[in-house]
């Protein structure tokens, strides 16, 4: 027996809560409406949960689940039926449990839109409000496929700005060792050369060498020191906090800072869109964004959109005092409210950014790949050069 929260509305239309013990969320649901209440939401107790509704599962198996479920769906076939083949399918552990779960919960009387709602880690706060619009219409087909759009698109802008800012980050990593492995092995060989002749080593070269005894003196100690900040590090970034602070610093950085404006505004578009001709209501709209957006400097700017447009104000004004969104996004959401066509014109937008990002990223790789090639090649010319040194004085002095 598992304990459960729920709230409902009895025969009177009281909204009543509490708390019972169930064997499944489905028991519960045909218990309480023995008792005359109607459900309206139930969730497990914490700790109660199975433990797949804490596992995160790539976008792309997610894209690919709902993918196919649309087209199960939409060729007629039950939804149980569906999500009992999806189970047997999927290739990604997580998802084979999470299916299995889903239509167990639906079999026994739960909205598909209750049981996705149940693993917030796997299923975006948007499906889950067009399964339900979709549940609501019987049109969930028409829903899913317009989830499969738009997690296409954002699949689509993740891998785009992500290659952006992987691939420096690589370069300069194999930099690094490069660098580390010619001032460990390369170096002390030249030195045995040079000492030889029992000659006072150039600047240059005397600080090559310094550097690569201090390498090869402390290696195990410099080896452990990165492994364990790297550790850290990443571990903090992958953390809400360093998450956020990863965004905010590269938001104000030069290169990067344009393309993680436009990446946001153009996700931000295309969701809300997708929301807003789903039938989903504008304040909803925006709270499901805040949430799906994934830049924790929008997050914030969105974060007070609703209490905002709540008061009477109008979405465009709000985000022009904001500041954070380019002015001609501004004036193009303006527009549409104006011209009652928001959510076209909030597209327009969206494909326009893409577009943006696409180029930017083509812009930024011309710009970064020789800057990083010069850097690097100059490091290790450098090195190469000073430890040449003493042999180009030594043949000068020789004639």
């Amino acid at each position: 027996m598992a304990e459960f929260f729920y709230e409902g509305v009895d025969r009177n239309g009281k909204n009543i809560s509490g708390k019972l013990d169930g064997a499944s969320e489905g028991d519960l649901r045909v218990s309480l409406r023995s008792m005359g209440i109607r459900p309206r939401k139930i969730t497990q107790a914490k700790g109660a949960t199975s433990s797949v509704s804490g596992a995160r599962v790539p976008l792309v198996d997610v894209l690919a689940f709902i993918r196919q479920l649309q087209v199960l769906i939409s060729s007629g076939v039950p939804l149980v039926q569906s999500l009992e083949i999806l189970s047997e399918q999927s290739p990604n552990k997580v998802l084979k449990v999470v299916s299995l779960t889903m239509k167990e919960r639906v079999a026994a009387g739960s909205y598909f839109w209750e049981t996705m709602a149940g693993f917030p880690l796997v299923f975006p706060k948007l499906g889950v409000a067009l399964v339900r619009a979709g549940e609501a219409s019987g049109s969930l087909d028409v829903m899913l496929k317009r989830l499969t759009r738009y997690l296409e698109d954002t699949d689509r802008l993740q891998r785009s700005v992500r290659g952006a800012m992987i691939y420096p980050v690589l370069v300069i990593l194999v930099g690094i060792v490069v660098v580390s492995g010619l001032l460990v092995f390369v170096i002390p060989k030249f030195e045995e050369l040079l000492t030889s002749s029992g000659k006072a080593l150039p600047l240059p070269t005397q600080i090559v060498v310094d550097l690569s005894h201090f390498m090869v003196n402390h290696f195990l100690i410099i080896a452990s020191a990165v492994g364990v900040v790297g550790f850290i590090g990443l571990n903090y970034l992958r953390s809400r906090e360093g998450k956020a602070f990863r965004d905010r610093v590269l938001y104000g950085a030069p290169l990067f800072g344009s393309l993680m404006q436009k990446a946001g505004v153009a996700r931000f578009s295309r969701t809300m869109t997708t929301l807003l001709v789903s039938g989903v209501t504008l304040l909803d709209a925006i709270e499901i964004c805040k949430n799906t957006v994934d830049n924790a400097v929008l997050e914030d700017a969105i974060a007070g959109f609703r209490a905002e447009v709540e008061s009477g104000k109008t979405l465009g004004s709000v985000i022009e005092r904001v500041g954070v969104f380019p002015k001609m996004a501004v004036q193009m959401i303006s527009v549409g409210e104006s011209t009652g066509a928001l959510d076209r014109m909030l597209e327009k937008v969206a494909d326009f950014y893409e577009m943006e990002v696409e180029t930017s990223i083509s812009s930024l790789t011309k710009l970064i790949e020789p800057l990083v090639l010069v850097i690097l090649g100059g490091t290790v010319g450098g090195i190469l050069i000073a430890m040449y040194l003493p042999i180009f004085q030594m043949a000068g002095g020789g004639e």
